[in-house]
């Protein structure tokens, strides 16, 4: 079929539409269900004159008799029993499709939810959420979505994404998307624990310039928050490696003189399964934020509330 065709078919169905009275569906269903005009009547709240004047109505639009009067009172005609069926589960899809949603209902959900993160979310957010959601909700699914810098509005609208837990770097979406502010984390510098500055407490940012760094970037980007900060002091650090894990850099500062930048709580991590050393950074060293995104189609729906509610309990 050309698309010709296919605009000829829609403008077709919709002047049958315009012919019809939907109503008169609802009145066919009672109809069928109490094989009786002064039964239908009352469960519809109509006098027995306005049913039979509807009855007449459904009889010309559907161009059968649809009820014929027989030694045991109303009988159902082939088409009518025919249509039966089809027309309630019509009526049943239109009140499933405008009541309200109903209420999520965790302990019993099968519910599947993807959530896009970076390797901060991933290591500092998914445990707690998972250990807390095997109480609550023991049989949902989270699936993680490894994000990039690419704009995930269009994931998000198409469902394909629940919502994002991104850094305050990531906020650079669409603005049609919600979005909030979470958690924030202050940075901090890991060094190995043979490190010459290890004893020290805190870097200055002369001995933050010189030393080699080691540049953990979730989402891909060649600058991050240091970044900025830097260069708003003229600055600029030297960079030996880049890599989008937070555990693959601390292996490498670990067996090196290199120096770490990550958040806090992603630095107790790290230094629990590392021989490295925490150092205080420079003076004035920017903080980390964490924002939660969501699509504004799912700003009414349970599912997608209930979990955001979950994720904003946990700090």
């Amino acid at each position: 079929m050309n698309n010709n065709d296919s605009g000829i078919h829609e403008i077709n169905n919709d002047s049958i539409l315009r012919q019809i009275d939907l109503n008169l569906l609802l009145v066919f269903d009672v109809l069928m269900q109490e094989k009786s005009v002064s039964r239908a009547a009352e469960r519809v709240f109509l006098s027995q004159s306005a049913m039979s004047n509807a009855l007449k109505r459904l009889r010309e639009m559907l161009e059968d008799p649809i009820m014929v009067r027989s030694a045991k009172g109303m009988q159902p005609t082939p088409r009518a029993l025919a249509l039966e069926a089809p027309v309630r589960s019509i009526l049943q899809q239109v009140v499933r499709t405008i009541q309200p949603a109903q209420p999520f209902e965790p302990d019993i959900s099968r519910a599947r939810f993807i959530i896009g993160m970076n390797d901060y979310s991933e290591n500092i957010v998914l445990p707690p959420l998972a250990a807390s959601l095997r109480q609550s909700a023991p049989n949902v699914e989270l699936v993680v979505h490894m994000l990039t810098a690419e704009d995930p509005e269009h994931l998000l609208e198409t469902g394909r994404l629940s919502f994002i837990i991104g850094a305050e770097a990531y906020n650079k979406v669409s603005k049609r998307l919600r979005s909030e502010n979470w958690i924030s984390d202050r940075l901090v510098c890991l060094v190995s624990q043979n490190h010459p500055l290890a004893a020290r407490q805190q870097l200055n940012l002369e001995q933050f310039e010189e030393l080699r760094h080691v540049y953990p970037s979730p989402l891909g980007l060649r600058t991050n928050i240091v970044e900025t900060w830097l260069a708003e002091q003229g600055l600029q650090r030297s960079i030996a490696v880049t890599t989008r894990s937070y555990w693959v850099a601390a292996q490498i500062v670990s067996g090196n003189d290199y120096l770490l930048s990550v958040p806090f709580r992603v630095a107790l991590k790290l230094m629990n399964n590392f021989p490295l050393c925490l150092l205080e950074p420079p003076k004035g060293f920017p903080s980390f934020r964490l924002n939660l995104t969501w699509h504004p189609l799912y700003e009414s729906d349970p599912e997608t509330q209930w979990i955001l509610s979950q994720v904003r309990k946990l700090f």
